[in-house]
Order: structure tokens, then C-alpha cells, then sequence
């Protein structure tokens, strides 16, 4: 549980001001809630998935490069993914039990899912990482460019396509052997949310998984869910989580 003291004072700062919901994420961590959704929906032992989410904390290679990332972060004005947040080792132990031969992704911005991703496939010695950037200069520091977090030693495993979601994706997925993880975080209006599910869902394999991040911004990850009667879905720290129903 190395990863809950990192950005200590990050932490401290969202429990003063949102007490309830602090409280809550506690409780979620003292009974391993969101291990055992993950577990069941992947088919893995729910120690092995605490065991996951604690993995790029120990992976010193991978914590130093993050570590340096987080200076450049700190010496600018734009938002990123907590670099340490459990939001994102959720999609890392997403990634590492499922074992996805392929994933595809759309928003990288900074690239701070996209590398963890990316370390992931990587443990795993196998799989493909696609994703689809806008390349938005406004999330990104000076001269930087999309998915500058991305340690170069992790990109042999990366297809970056930069461009719009609504143009590169329906053709993407059409033209994948495979799709097994699909994960949204662009646009996050309801239009371009709903449309980016209903151009995946036909691709994702049974038993695939499609996470959606900021999912609470708006009703498109419940009412996908609920049209599509999938008995598997949950929002865990702002991502919804579901998986396609077996055939």
C-alpha cells in the first residue's frame, strides 16, 4: 500500500475538503472493495490484485521516472492524472490480470495512464497499446508533446494515432484482429462518451472490459450499462468499470 502515502500532502488536501467522500474511499480500502470488483470481473485472486496496484511504486525504474515527471508538473500550471492516484493502478491491475493482447485507448494529453499501461503490457511480456490523442497543447507543458511521460523503454509496446476520436477510432477497431480492454478518457461530454461505446462495444471480445474515466461527469457510463444489461459495472474513484457479458 506504498502507493496511498505518495503525494501525501495532495491527499490531505482532498480529505479536508471532501470529508465524506474521504471517508468512504477508507472504508472501500479497509474491506479491499475495489480489489474484489476487479477480481471478479478478471478472473484473478483479489491478493494478486493488491499485489498489482502496488506494483509501479516498487518498480524503481519506472517510480524515479514518474518521480521527475511529477517536477516538471509542479513547475507549471496545467492539470494532469494524479500521478499517484489508485484511479490509475486501477487500470494498471486492470491490464496486468486480464492480460490484453490488445488495448485500445483514446486521450493520452501527458501520458500519465498511457505509461502505466504501458508498464503493465510490459510485466506482462505481451500486448499492444493503441491510442487515440486530439494533441490538445493547452494539458500539456511547454514543448511538450502528447504522452511525454511515457519512459522511452516502455514504447515498443505503443501505437499513437493522433488525431479525433470520431474520425480514428470506428475505422481503428474495425481493422483490429482483437480488441480485449478499451478505455475512455477524451472528450468527456455524454454525446462523446456514448459514441465512443457504441463504436467499441461490437469489437470488444466477451469478457472484455471497458473502463471509462471521469465517469461520473455525466449519466452516459450507467445508461451504456443499463442498455446494454451488463450485470458487471462499477465506478471506482471516478472510473466506471464493466465487462462484456460472456456468450
Amino acid at each position: 500500500m506504498k502507493w496511498i502515502f505518495l503525494d501525501a500532502k495532495q491527499r490531505l488536501q482532498r480529505i479536508v475538503a471532501n470529508p465524506g467522500y474521504a471517508a468512504k474511499a477508507v472504508l472501500r480500502e479497509v474491506t479491499w472493495a475495489d480489489e474484489r470488483f476487479l477480481a471478479y470481473i478478471t478472473g484473478e485472486r483479489v491478493s494478486r490484485i493488491r499485489q498489482f496496484i502496488d506494483e509501479p511504486a516498487h518498480t524503481p525504474e519506472f517510480f524515479g521516472h514518474v518521480s521527475e515527471c511529477e517536477k516538471t508538473f509542479r513547475t507549471t500550471s496545467i492539470e494532469s492524472a494524479d500521478l499517484y492516484a489508485k484511479k490509475v493502478l486501477i487500470q494498471y491491475a486492470i491490464v496486468r490480470a486480464l492480460r490484453p493482447a490488445t488495448i485500445v485507448e483514446t486521450g493520452v494529453a501527458n501520458g500519465v495512464s498511457s505509461a502505466h499501461m504501458l508498464l503493465a503490457l510490459h510485466n506482462n511480456r505481451q500486448g499492444i497499446l493503441h491510442s487515440i490523442e486530439i494533441g490538445d497543447s493547452r494539458y500539456l507543458p511547454a514543448g511538450g508533446e502528447p504522452g511525454w511521460v511515457v519512459p522511452d523503454w516502455l514504447r515498443g509496446r505503443w501505437r499513437l494515432h493522433l488525431g479525433d476520436a470520431r474520425q480514428i477510432l470506428p475505422q481503428l477497431v474495425r481493422e483490429l484482429p482483437s480488441l480485449d480492454l478499451f478505455t475512455h478518457d477524451s472528450l468527456h461530454t455524454y454525446e462523446h462518451m456514448k459514441f465512443e461505446f457504441e463504436q467499441v462495444f461490437p469489437f470488444l471480445r466477451p469478457g472484455g472490459i471497458l473502463i471509462a474515466d471521469d465517469a461520473l461527469w455525466n449519466e452516459a457510463f450507467w445508461d451504456f450499462a443499463r442498455a446494454k444489461m451488463v450485470r458487471n459495472a462499477q465506478i471506482l474513484h471516478g472510473v466506471g468499470v464493466l465487462r462484456k457479458e460472456m456468450q
